[in-house]
């Protein structure tokens, strides 16, 4: 089994990540490096479950942002912030994210891309409906001995994707 970092671990359970499923998250990607980079989309999941639209944005740098379907685009972790406090009343409301990494690269020494293929679970749903079904970019860089989300952006993936262009 993989045994996590400190902070990574902490975001692990959180999001309810143990065991054999925080091995299953980390797939191929174990390195003590790779952990680190991938505790960013732990600390979003645990953020969703709870949902807390100020713990979602504190993902983010300062000057983060946030690219969804239907033409959204914030640019700082306040309209990220005020973004989620919406969808978690609306849309969002009582939905969970889960995901999968499919790919890690490190693009410097403090940032690296991922990559993430999972969806939204609406209340009491255990498997993702193919129209919420995603595939994620998540930019991320370190600063000050902390990783932080500069830009996630995802797309429809699968039976949901349609075509745009």
């Amino acid at each position: 089994m993989v045994t996590p970092s400190t902070e990574v671990e902490a975001a692990a359970e959180q999001a309810g990540y143990h065991g054999e499923f925080l091995d299953e998250f980390y797939g191929s990607f174990t390195s003590e490096r790779e952990k680190e980079v991938l505790s960013i989309p732990l600390r979003l999941v645990t953020s969703w479950a709870s949902w807390d639209a100020e713990a979602v944005a504190s993902v983010f740098t300062k000057d983060g942002i946030l690219i969804l379907p239907g033409d959204v685009l914030k640019k700082s972790r306040d309209e990220i912030q005020a973004f989620m406090t919406a969808a978690y009343a609306g849309p969002f409301k009582g939905s969970r994210v889960v995901g999968k990494v499919v790919d890690v690269r490190f693009v410097s020494e403090d940032a690296a891309l991922l990559r993430t293929h999972g969806g939204i679970l609406g209340p009491g749903q255990t498997e993702i409906d193919p129209a919420m079904a995603v595939r994620s970019t998540w930019v991320v860089v370190r600063s000050e001995d902390q990783w932080q989300l500069a830009v996630y952006q995802n797309s429809p993936r699968g039976a949901g994707a349609t075509l745009r262009w």
